[in-house]
């Protein structure tokens, strides 16, 4: 009977252990894309947002609100990260570096420009599928769950 005390104990500080990591992960992963998201606001994003600083708290709220996963394949950027890694993914390579291991800002709306309630987070693989053709709501509902699939079978056969 002590055992199963003791296996309990050990159990929970596992446990604990375990979302202190998480935790730990997550607060340095935002911190790091807080500093992105940043330099962004120079860019095309300026025009929907008051600041930098708006922009990086909007960007940082979306990320939450979206469980670090693409509002499309609903796929968690750390998988994705992951499967990159393992080369089951590639990155793409552009003028200012690469695309495919953060989430991007899409317009939900192409002709509703960037602001907080036209934009979402998606990854680079949705962003670039979709692109300015699909209806987001259309591409969520008949591309994005296909997609969603496709890599969980992708994580499955990690060897």
């Amino acid at each position: 009977m002590e055992y199963g005390y003791i296996l309990h104990g050990v159990q929970y500080i596992l446990t604990l252990c375990a979302t202190f990591t998480n935790d730990m992960q997550t607060n340095e992963y935002e911190g790091q894309e807080k500093l992105r998201v940043e330099k962004l606001f120079a860019t095309k994003h300026r025009k929907g947002f008051k600041s930098k600083t708006d922009f990086a708290d909007w960007y940082l709220t979306a990320l939450r609100k979206q469980n670090y996963s693409c509002y499309y394949c609903d796929t968690s950027i750390f998988d994705i990260n992951r499967l990159i890694d393992l080369q089951k993914l590639r990155e793409r390579k552009i003028g200012y570096g690469w695309r495919g291991r953060v989430l991007e800002i899409d317009k939900k709306e192409n002709g509703n420009g960037y602001n907080s309630e036209n934009c979402v987070l998606s990854c680079y693989y949705c962003n670039n599928d979709k692109s300015y053709t699909l209806d987001s709501e259309d591409y969520k509902q008949y591309f994005g769950k296909n997609r969603s699939e496709y890599f969980k079978i992708l994580i499955q056969n990690e060897d």
